[in-house]
């Protein structure tokens, strides 16, 4: 089963334009007509993954090439209409779309602000990668005057959406960066200045470090740089993303499938929360996709990241469901029955941040049975749209749409007739 995980130190040029104008104005993009996209997926549709993400990256690369990433965005829109593998796996190619627009470190605000939130913001977090890329190639380096200037015309508290993206792109990079060695990636996100800005970072590192591990050969990780010595034994999970360390020290090993809450168990408390955001894919790669078995390990996860590790199982279920909610409600009742209500709160985070959309999740919300869960349902729709521009009033107008009974728990306040 093919997964998608989930919801470092670099000397940056002087002159670097800043990623705040995210309001640059762009020409509409044209998508391909229905019969181009079927077309594709005709042609690329195959029972070998590698086969299948190639042929759909080289169509993608393609449109980006020609069009633009918004061009190659709708494409993917189209592509992932039409085969459910696409759609698994969206978040991945958006990565790469961000990754290949990038050409030089000197555009990244302008191609930044080309993404789009949709696929969950993977097109935004490409681009830092694609960036960091670039800087890894001119053997760059830190302090943290440059790591905060990266994504500094974001924290005004109308940009919060693009700076959370922001930051958590600076983990993937940074990830990328030090060739998938965590511990200095984590190190690189300790220079941002700002705490919280410091746990976006850390989040994003900690999810490179999965999906490097799990999927090195997948579409958002061209080989752009050359791979670690230390990348060997692809069919190995205790040595696969494997960083060299240097010399006389013991190399770091990205995971551990006799442990199955390493890394998260490996690194200090100030790690743990973000840790736990992403570790329940390292742990359905490990058991072969036994939701029931992942949650009896959240429920072994420390106090403190409990909750986190059952919105992260959330998360990869409704990756695993696939937009069937029945699916997904089913899933999420093979979790302890105290944590039902985060595990369905991870589900619809997901479905919301799919599109920037909190529309989209009333549906999974209605299809929830208890009480319990689909309160939690309702409440995190709410906060997920606090997350995005113009949060409040995207908030207002998906939860119409709520049960009457639940009205309060979508917006946050009493119906305004009670």
């Amino acid at each position: 089963m093919r997964r998608v995980p989930f919801l470092g130190a670099v000397l940056l040029p002087a002159a670097l334009p800043l990623l705040g104008q995210a309001a640059i104005a762009q020409a509409p993009a044209a998508g391909p007509t229905a019969g181009q996209a079927a077309a594709t997926v005709r042609r690329c549709s195959s029972p070998d993954p590698a086969h299948e993400q190639q042929c759909y990256t080289a169509e993608l690369d393609a449109r980006l090439s020609a069009a633009g990433p918004a061009a190659a965005l709708k494409l993917l829109d189209a592509l992932s209409a039409r085969d459910p593998d696409v759609r698994r796996d969206g978040h991945m190619y958006a990565h790469r779309i961000g990754i290949s627009a990038l050409k030089s470190p000197d555009q990244v605000g302008r191609v930044f602000a080309t993404c789009t939130p949709a696929y969950q913001s993977g097109c935004y977090h490409g681009v830092i990668q694609g960036y960091f890329i670039a800087v890894e190639k001119a053997g760059g380096s830190a302090t943290t005057e440059t790591v905060d200037a990266l994504c500094a015309d974001h924290r005004a508290a109308a940009n919060a959406f693009l700076l959370f993206q922001c930051t958590h792109g600076l983990g993937h990079g940074l990830d990328i960066l030090h060739r998938h060695d965590l511990p200095k990636a984590l190190a690189g996100c300790d220079l941002l200045s700002r705490g919280d800005e410091r746990q976006m970072c850390y989040a994003g590192a900690f999810m490179e470090n999965i999906v490097d591990a799990t999927m090195p050969h997948h579409v958002s990780a061209p080989k752009v740089v050359e791979p670690p010595a230390a990348h060997i034994g692809h069919g190995d999970h205790a040595t696969h993303g494997t960083a060299q360390g240097p010399p006389g020290e013991p190399p770091f090993k990205a995971l551990d499938p006799n442990d199955l809450h390493y890394p998260c168990s490996k690194f200090d408390e100030k790690y743990l929360t973000a840790c736990y955001t992403i570790q329940t894919s390292a742990m359905l790669h490990h058991l072969h996709g036994d939701v029931a078995r992942v949650g009896a390990e959240c429920g072994r996860a420390p106090e403190k990241a409990r909750d986190t590790c059952f919105l992260s199982l959330g998360r990869d279920v409704s990756t695993i469901a696939l937009g069937n909610h029945a699916e997904a409600v089913r899933l999420c009742g093979l979790a302890p029955e105290a944590y039902r209500p985060t595990c369905h709160g991870g589900v619809v985070a997901s479905i919301v941040n799919m599109n920037a959309d909190p529309a989209e999740g009333i549906p999974y919300c209605r299809a929830v049975p208890d009480l319990g869960g689909k309160r939690a349902c309702y409440i995190a729709v709410g906060f997920q749209a606090l997350g995005l521009p113009d949060g409040a009033a995207l908030r207002e107008r998906a939860c119409k749409a709520a049960e009457p009974a639940m009205m309060e728990a979508c917006t946050g306040h009493p119906p305004r007739d009670s």
